[in-house]
């Protein structure tokens, strides 16, 4: 039996990859807010709130880094394993859809062997043009009663008719394009009428719970114009800190050709820090600057601090939202189940499943091909082929309802 493929690297490419997250997270110690000292004295609650963000926005960025290099030293190794067993498929695919070309057109077939014949002939013959085949697409279409074009769109005109029969309401296809993929269109379009339908029900749940006139209760209000007001602290400050930074940092009022250059390349650091309000990592430019002191921020207001930790969580909630939407990829390029979360085991186990399953489907094409070559054998493929055909739809049937 043959062993699992090593992809031992992709573990030391963690481990070498925490390591290099470790420079973010050396400054972000800089800026952690230090006990006051002797006498008793804690932080208080939002300065151990700032205190917390920060170690959670470094662990968030550790673990994209991670996901982001995890993914690119499997991606090499899955290439080169599973590509040219892929290619192997599609060749011998190949083959036996010219194979039943030539065979469908003697005279000694059965209807019913005939038309499961064409059944085969026409799927292989879909599968390859979907891959890009050209030759396969015009044979197809050569031989189809339909081509593939037609195909599609009567395909599509059912995906439709069965999503507006769900929906209760005819679909708006106004914005899709003519070039674009009807049935992306019709996935988007409908998506966008749920969606509309979710924000419909939402506004009348709403509607229902604070009716026109009433209002809001005073320790609401009080919370809702707190919220607004640190939000407007936040963008303040955020505004505060990147102009200290620019005065600073302007390479027109340096003369020294390096340092002039030193600035410009860390105005452009502020500059995109600053685009996607990232005040952490403005606030390490400072750092390296001088331009603060690595305990100058215990010394802020309370309220200062409480308004900082508002763009901490902003940022916090975004990155987030990166690293499931990186997890999420990851789970898509390599065929990896929603519930397998990303790593070198499961990358590892899902690779070795693929090779198995794609030495299998080889070592039955070669035999299918082997067996055809007989006029009886061919019939009795063609019989299994039928079988299997029916089981495979009784096992949809059984799904959809």
């Amino acid at each position: 039996m043959k062993s699992k493929p090593d992809i031992s690297s992709t573990s030391a490419a963690e481990g070498k990859t925490r390591t290099d997250a470790q420079a973010p997270v050396a400054a972000s110690m800089a800026l952690r807010l230090a006990e006051p000292g002797a006498g008793g004295a804690q932080l208080s609650p939002a300065q151990k709130r700032f205190n917390s963000l920060l170690t959670r926005i470094d662990k968030l960025k550790a673990q994209i880094s991670d996901i982001q290099m995890l993914a690119d030293t499997h991606r090499s190794v899955h290439e080169s394993t599973i590509t040219p067993l892929r290619e192997q498929c599609r060749l011998q695919m190949r083959a036996m859809a010219l194979w039943l070309d030539d065979r469908v057109q003697r005279k000694d077939l059965t209807p019913l062997q005939l038309r499961t014949a064409n059944e085969i002939f026409y799927g292989l013959c879909e599968s390859l043009a979907a891959a890009g085949d050209e030759e396969m697409r015009e044979l197809h279409d050569k031989r189809s009663p339909q081509s593939l074009e037609e195909k599609h769109r009567i395909a599509a005109a059912d995906m439709r008719a069965d999503m507006e029969s769900f929906l209760g309401k005819t679909l708006d296809m106004d914005d899709a394009d003519e070039g674009d993929d009807p049935f992306e269109a019709l996935l988007k379009a409908g998506l966008d009428q749920v969606q509309e339908a979710v924000q419909a029900e939402q506004a009348r749940w709403q509607s229902t719970q604070a009716p026109h006139g009433v209002k809001k209760p005073a320790a609401a209000a009080r919370k809702a114009a707190q919220k607004t007001q640190q939000q407007e602290e936040a963008d303040t400050i955020l505004r505060k800190v990147y102009r200290q930074l620019a005065s600073a940092l302007h390479p027109d009022r340096e003369r020294d050709p390096l340092e002039q250059k030193r600035k410009t390349a860390l105005m452009s650091e502020a500059n995109a820090a600053y685009a996607r309000q990232d005040l952490m990592a403005l606030l390490h430019i400072q750092l390296r600057i001088e331009q603060i002191g690595p305990g100058s921020l215990t010394q802020m207001p309370e309220e200062k601090i409480a308004a900082m930790s508002v763009l901490l969580k902003q940022q916090a909630d975004e990155l987030k939202r990166e690293l499931e939407g990186r997890q999420q990829h990851v789970q898509h390029e390599f065929d990896l189940s929603p519930y397998d979360k990303p790593s070198a085991s499961s990358l590892r186990n899902q690779l070795w499943m693929q090779e198995r399953g794609l030495q299998r489907d080889l070592a039955q094409m070669a035999f299918d091909l082997k067996s055809v070559q007989s006029a009886a054998g061919f019939k009795r493929w063609l019989k299994s082929q039928k079988q299997a055909m029916k089981e495979a739809w009784e096992d949809d049937e059984d799904v959809y309802f």
